[in-house]
């Protein structure tokens, strides 16, 4: 059984744990919901917890009650917690994705979702009715990781074992514009956007690396340094402290890094 912290919201007061068992017959994944974080990982103690007939990969808020998640199987869900958050129940689920999900965002007004896969394909989602409103094949490998704007519901940046980033922009005819990566020197493996930032950005390489830097080319001076040793799996910047960067990696660390001194807090 392999557990993963997925998402944490202050002001909804509770913390989601997702599980996936890959040792047994049947590849299953669970949800979990702690009102009280302290309280995870012990399943004893789970406000509300529910069995995925699914390995789970990626789940983000929608609103304080309903939850996105995505699937090996290349399924998209969506979840709402009800009773007092003491029960999950389903709301929605659409399969179009060819192969494993590997991260699933949300618009900043909630409205549209964003995944990508092993099948090399991005997919945009009417939260409402979980629909696909636009499907894209802008990369030529593996999509690791896609991060909504902050400030821009129709804007997203990808990043793919391809070793290319990409700014879309869904109101363009031709949505794709390439991010210039230097100097990040290996593939990328995940993205964050500078909270209330409309261009600076964050990506964690495969060898332990981040780049800080500007969408815009040649605007600005990148940050680059490597608190970690293999994979940055995960990046999240603090939303009240945006010069904190926290990482999380493949070498089994988790790590929080002052942009402005890149020196770990």
């Amino acid at each position: 059984m392999t557990d993963e912290l997925i998402n944490y919201k202050d002001e909804y007061g509770g913390v989601l744990l997702g599980a996936s068992s890959l040792t047994g017959r049947y590849w299953l994944g669970s949800l979990w919901f702690y009102q009280n974080p302290n309280n995870a990982p012990d399943v004893e103690k789970c406000t509300a917890g529910v069995q995925l007939e699914a390995g789970l990969t990626d789940a983000r808020w929608i609103d304080n009650t309903k939850v996105i998640v995505g699937l090996d199987t290349g399924g998209i869900e969506i979840w709402e917690l009800i009773e007092n958050y003491h029960t999950f129940v389903h709301v929605h689920s659409s399969l179009e994705h060819d192969n494993i999900i590997s991260s699933v965002h949300l618009s900043c007004d909630n409205k549209r979702a964003v995944s990508c896969g092993y099948d090399k394909c991005i997919k945009v989602w009417d939260v409402e009715t979980l629909s696909s409103v636009h499907s894209f094949r802008g990369h030529y490998d593996i999509v690791e990781c896609v991060r909504c704007h902050p400030l821009e519901p129709s804007m997203f940046l990808s990043c793919s074992q391809d070793n290319r980033i990409l700014l879309w922009d869904t109101r363009k005819p031709r949505p794709a514009s390439v991010v210039d990566s230097s100097p990040l020197e290996n593939s990328p493996r995940s993205l964050a956007w500078q909270p209330q930032s409309k261009n600076m950005f964050a990506v964690g390489s495969s060898t332990g690396q981040i780049v800080f830097k500007d969408t815009r080319t040649s605007i600005g001076t990148p940050l680059s340094f490597t608190p970690h040793t293999r994979d940055v799996y995960k990046l999240e910047f603090c939303s009240n402290r945006p010069q904190l960067l926290a990482s999380v990696s493949e070498d089994c660390t988790t790590v929080v890094t002052s942009l402005d001194t890149q020196k770990q807090v």
